[in-house]
């Protein structure tokens, strides 16, 4: 179904509203639970006909009504419950709840609805209340510390930059394979990759796909963890479920609803630098030099030079914006039982803060549920969304803010001509920020129609077709030098053999992915105590890929960007297809109602393995037994529940990982074709990957479940692990696939919910979860001792790397550390030559009285880029027309390799180097044992005390060799979130065209405690969806941001 064949149902249902005739009254209520909390998006008819309406967020509703007429109302979780309207103009209207252990229902697996009770594994639920607290525009980040056993990153602050989302660990050793969980729409399989096609996209901070999804529009998330919970999914599940379920129409009249939010942001973390020093080298002042902060001392400085300023600019804070954002969201919402539909259109405009960087997002959406006849209904979900913006270079910006001296102002970048102002031979990294620009521009589209045919009451049909599609285009542009008087060449503006000339370049990507689903579902009453139902189904997953790039360098007009203008071009294209065909059947029983057996099985056949190794099957069987119905439990009991699970998930390779052939040959001059051997050797003989999971779980809830308690242990252990593998340039090849060791993931998730307090007028409840992975590489290939999953430089030979190594933990980071002291015999005994660092082991101090900075063919050990544990505190009270939330959130154990630190070090602009002139004896022993004693210098030169010639200093010479400073412990504890918000009371709304209005005032990332000394250690270098996390310095910083938001509705 189509656009405009959507908006046409839409429009027709509402013409097609009714009004009631004019001798009725208007009837004005407050639906309310037993705790005087509203219930918001109550059904309210009148009883014996398809006229009504549904309270809004404050409970409230107006329907005209006959003045002796009854009202029936319906809301999920409440008994119906029927009112005689008596000539009254307004009621107030109390639901009593039904029981919730029984009734509650969530959506698993392909969109199948099940009671919670029912469920033999662990999943977790987000309402959109919780979700949009925040006023996230990425849904990604809203679900931030909301559900244990998921570990949500922001990369970096940047406007529309992605977030990476890992479900319990990660479950792969190749980093290249997308860890990141399946992403469900309305039972629509939808893409949430980030792209980084285009030069230097990797370092633009790229969105992740999920933020084409309005947040606004979502009704629940919920998250499936489990191999269990996902096998239905089969392969494509392996790494986890988010089912997100959007909002649905509402029988009644018509209902308009606006969602209002503007803010402002700033960076909330800036790494301390050091203030005395000034641009030169080794003392020597020079206001042209390309050292930034080796000269003398301020005060020095300014004797020097006149022009000098009285104290260093602040380089990093001034080179930063204050961003701004504006979202506007407008819903539609109307219909009758037969027809009803939503509809919605939403506006992003971000700013950020780094200069000429911003992000627009434009969305439409419309719903649609029909009842054809008693035995077939349906429903479709369709959405458009215009986004894209410019991406700036974050890594660069924060290399080139290294390099600026803090002497000059920043923001002094320009001269008359237009033309960048600077001194040396040194860049401005604004004008280069604005100049050298990268901008991206996606239309998606996703849709998807459902039918249901119920023959009888024991046999339904089910079918879904689901597409989901977008072309992403993809522009990055640099002026060229003009040749005029004065004016600076900028060599990154450009191409190699025509440096600062300007380029044009073009990328295309289309995406079409389509997905069908047919379920037929049998349910039978054996007796009244045993009941069953049986499903069998087959699902289709078709996806093409399609990227071309044309790279135009060396422009003839410096501004005109169009790839006739370019003297150099280079053009690429790639061809991507994939196709998984899935057959299913569940077996559910049921004893009594509380005792619940699932099995399933799943056959999954691939397009990317052999036709020997392309089609597996994997099973999954889960136990659920709800002991609270079952045996009589003390009062204070209201619910109980224990539940196991097994399931074991396949997984297939990356398209193309079994092919030969040949590729085009990319380094010839423009109008040569060749081709060559491809980077990857692939393996025909590969074999699918297997997981096998374990997971048992109880949970109670207590004092009329003012209390619940959720408590989640589980197991995994993946098998035959696909990956790439760098091979010997001898072989012409780059990588090679192939079949290579196991990995297992052990974890503990525990929530908690609570309501402390509630009294009339006041309710505060509060959830915790915590939940802790441990990943662990259990082997490898034979031939394999380790592998090298990624790499940053580090200055003086002090690269850090992220290693797999088996027998250690996933994610475990090695790098240059000083040699610590060993004795003789320990030597010959081999112990100095451990990779583990020994940190209460004395330093070697040489003959020189420095430290000894390590071999560099023995890196030891740092850190593991896995937290301990990760924990989140929401807590929301209310209080009358009132309420506030705040949550805070933790991540505990974790490692990053600050980059950025070490830059500072090396070009003298830490804090820690201002004792650069100080005199210092080194804690540590010499070769034959003895103390230090030697006192050395840490400037550069001669020392003036001793008449020593120390070189470039202790800083240049030893610091930023040693890798050991800079991974760092980059756990925090942050307050992630807090609102105030107001229900405007009706009585002040005089309008009564105005329904209800709310008022709210937000903070982001108000507070953050961290030892981490870069930007904020959320932040990564690493584009979202990567498995790579251990890189955090040349980043996008993270921002502290401050919202209002209004509601209202019609």
């Amino acid at each position: 179904m189509n656009l405009p064949t959507c908006l046409t149902i839409a429009l027709a249902s509402l013409c097609s509203l009714q009004v009631l005739n004019a001798q009725q009254i208007s009837v004005a209520g407050k639906i309310t639970n037993a705790d005087g909390a509203p219930i918001v998006g109550a059904s309210v008819f009148i009883k014996g006909t398809q006229q009504g309406t549904s309270s809004n967020e404050l409970g409230l509703f107006t329907l005209n009504v006959p003045a002796n007429s009854t009202l029936l109302i319906r809301a999920v979780g409440y008994a119906n419950q029927e009112v005689a309207v008596n000539n009254r103009n307004n009621l107030s209207i109390q639901l009593q709840e039904e029981d919730s252990n029984i009734e509650e229902v969530v959506v698993t697996a392909l969109g199948i609805q099940r009671s919670e009770k029912s469920l033999g594994y662990g999943a977790q639920s987000v309402s959109s209340e919780a979700l949009n607290a925040n006023k996230q525009p990425n849904l990604v980040n809203a679900l931030q510390g909301k559900v244990s056993g998921v570990t949500i990153s922001s990369t970096g602050g940047a406007p529309g930059q992605g977030a990476n989302i890992q479900i319990r660990g990660i479950n792969s050793i190749d980093p290249t394979r997308p860890g990141q969980p399946l992403f469900v729409i309305d039972g629509i399989l939808m893409d949430n990759s980030t792209s980084t096609q285009g030069d230097g996209a990797e370092l633009r901070g790229m969105s992740n796909r999920a933020v084409d999804i309005n947040p606004d529009d979502i009704e629940t998330i919920n998250i499936l963890k489990g191999g269990a919970a996902t096998a239905l999914y089969g392969l494509r599940g392996a790494n986890g479920v988010v089912m997100i379920t959007t909002k649905s129409g509402k029988a009644g009249t018509l209902k308009i609803d606006y969602q209002g939010t503007y803010g402002f942001e700033n960076v909330n973390k800036f790494p301390k630098m050091q203030d005395t020093y000034s641009q030169g080298w080794a003392g020597v002042y020079n206001k042209d030099d390309f050292w930034p902060a080796f000269g003398p001392t301020v005060e020095e400085a300014i004797k020097l030079d006149p022009t000098h300023p009285s104290a260093l600019y602040k380089s990093f804070e001034d080179a930063f914006e204050t961003g701004n954002q504006s979202r506007n969201s407008l819903s539609f919402t109307g219909g009758t039982e037969k027809f009803n539909f939503l509809s919605s259109l939403s506006q992003l405009n971000q700013q950020g803060v780094l200069p000429s960087t911003d992000f627009k997002n434009y969305q439409a959406r419309i719903n649609t549920n029909f009842t054809i006849s008693e035995k077939l209904k349906g429903g479709s979900s369709i959405s458009v969304n215009n986004s894209g913006g410019y991406r700036g270079n974050a890594g660069r910006y924060a290399e080139q803010l290294i390099y600026w001296s803090p002497r000059h102002d920043i923001r002094d970048y320009l001269e008359e001509n237009g033309t960048m102002k600077s001194y040396g031979d040194t860049n401005n990294p604004i004008y280069v920020a604005e100049s050298n620009r990268f901008k991206d521009d996606v239309l998606r589209l996703i849709g998807g129609v459902n039918l249901t045919y119920s023959p009888t009451k024991w046999l339904d049909f089910m079918y879904r077709l689901g597409v989901d599609t977008y072309r992403d285009n993809r522009e990055g542009t640099a002026l060229g030098f003009q040749g005029l008087s004065g004016e600076r060449l900028i060599s990154e503006n450009g191409v190699p053999g025509a440096e600062g000339q300007g380029f044009y370049n073009v990328y295309n990507q289309n995406f079409r992915g389509i997905n069908s689903t047919f379920i037929a579902t049998l349910k039978h009453e054996f007796n009244e105590d045993f009941k069953g139902s049986l499903r069998l189904g087959q699902d289709v997953y078709d996806q093409v890929i399609k990227r071309s790039s044309a790279e135009g360098g060396k422009l003839t007009v410096y501004n005109w960007f169009d790839l006739s203008n370019a003297s150099i071009v280079k053009t690429r294209s790639y061809l991507e297809k994939y196709r998984l065909m899935g057959l299913f059947g569940e077996l559910a029983l049921s004893y009594r109602d509380y005792l619940f057996l699932t099995i399933t099985g799943r056959n999954d056949i691939t397009s990317t393995l052999e036709k020997g190794n392309r089609s597996f099957f994997y099973p999954s069987a889960t136990l659920s037994y709800v002991f609270s119905d079952h045996m009589e439990l003390p009062e204070s009991i209201s619910f109980g529940k224990l539940r196991f699970s097994y399931a074991q998930i396949g997984k297939d390779a990356l398209p193309y990982s079994t092919s030969g052939g040949l590729g085009p040959y990319t380094n010839l001059p423009t109008g040569y074709i060749g081709f060559t051997r491809p980077e990857l050797l692939g393996d025909k003989a590969l074999k699918p990957e297997f997981t096998d999971t374990y997971e048992a779980g109880i949970e109670m809830k207590f004092l009329d479940s003012r209390l619940g308690v959720d408590l989640n242990l589980y197991t995994s252990t993946s098998k035959d692990q696909i990956i790439r593998v760098p091979v010997t340039s001898a072989t012409g090849y780059a990588t090679a696939a192939i079949n290579a060791g196991s990995i297992r993931n052990r974890g503990l998730e525990i929530t908690l919910n609570t309501v402390p307090i509630q009294r009339e007028g006041f309710r505060w409840s509060s959830d915790l979860n915590f939940s802790l992975n441990r990943g662990k590489v259990l082997s490898l290939r034979e031939d394999l001792t380790e592998i090298t999953v990624a790499s940053e430089y580090g200055y003086l030979s002090s690269n850090v790397y992220m290693k797999l190594i088996p027998g250690e933990s996933y994610g475990t980071l090695y790098g240059r550390t000083f040699k610590r002291y060993y004795s003789a015999s320990e030597i010959e005994q081999g112990l100095d030559k451990t990779p583990e660092l020994d940190k209460d082991r004395p330093l070697l101090i040489g003959a020189n009285g420095f430290p000894v900075l390590e071999s560099t063919a023995l890196p030891k050990k740092l850190g593991n880029v896995q937290p301990d544990w990760i924990a989140g505190w929401n807590n929301t009270f209310n209080y009358k027309d009132f309420s506030l939330n705040f949550l805070v959130d933790a991540r505990v154990g974790q490692s990053r390799y600050n980059q950025l630190g070490n830059f500072m070090s090396s070009f003298g602009l830490a804090d820690y180097t201002e004792d650069r002139n100080d005199h210092k004896v080194f804690a540590g022993k010499t070769a034959d044992g003895n103390d230090n004693t030697k006192e050395v210098w840490l400037g550069q030169g001669v020392d003036p005390k001793t008449g020593t010639d120390y070189g470039n200093g202790f800083y240049r010479n030893y610091h930023r060799g040693n890798s050991e400073f800079f991974v760092e412990d980059a756990s925090f504890v942050r307050l992630r979130s807090v609102s105030v918000g107001y229900n405007i009371p009706n009585s002040l709304l005089a309008d009564k065209f105005i329904k209800n209005a709310r008022i709210s005032v937000i903070g982001n990332n108000l507070a953050l405690w961290t030892k981490y000394s870069g930007y904020d250690p959320e932040s990564s270098t690493t584009a979202s969806g990567s498995n790579i996390e251990g890189f955090a310095g040349m980043t996008y910083p993270a921002v502290r941001s401050f919202l209002f938001s209004l509601n209202l509705g019609f």
